[in-house]
């Protein structure tokens, strides 16, 4: 090995250096994946994991425009994918939030119209 080749071109020679992976990218893909899953279960533990693997996502994605030659391939389709998992995350988990929110907001308005009207009496003395 000389001073001006790399072990990697040692071993390969004439194969490409290794590319240094996007920051945060696993983390993105995994934030985007169980933003999918908690949707569901949790919504605001899905929305919160969506909303923060967008952020990420975003930066990262950021960094590789700025220098594309400088990161490997499969590191940028990981976050890709990531990113389009917190996007589905997020949209599902807001929509289910505000799913709950409103139905919890039509109940209480049903309710207190309806509950005046009722035969309190009639019920109370029947018990």
């Amino acid at each position: 090995m000389n001073e001006t080749t790399t072990p990697q071109e040692e071993i390969n020679p004439g194969a490409e250096p290794l590319k240094e992976s996007l920051p945060n990218a696993t983390a993105v893909l995994v934030m985007g994946i169980l933003s999918i899953v908690f949707c569901w279960c949790v919504g605001i533990v899905g929305l919160i994991l969506g909303i923060v693997g967008l952020i990420l996502g975003t930066k990262s994605k950021k960094l590789y425009k700025e220098d594309p030659d400088r990161y490997s391939l499969s590191s940028y389709k990981n976050l890709n994918a990531g990113y389009i998992c917190a996007l589905i995350g997020t949209i599902l988990s807001g929509l289910y939030v505000l799913i709950i929110l409103a139905t919890i907001i039509f109940g209480l308005a049903i309710g207190t119209t309806i509950l005046p009207f009722l035969p309190w009496e009639e019920i109370m003395n029947n018990v």
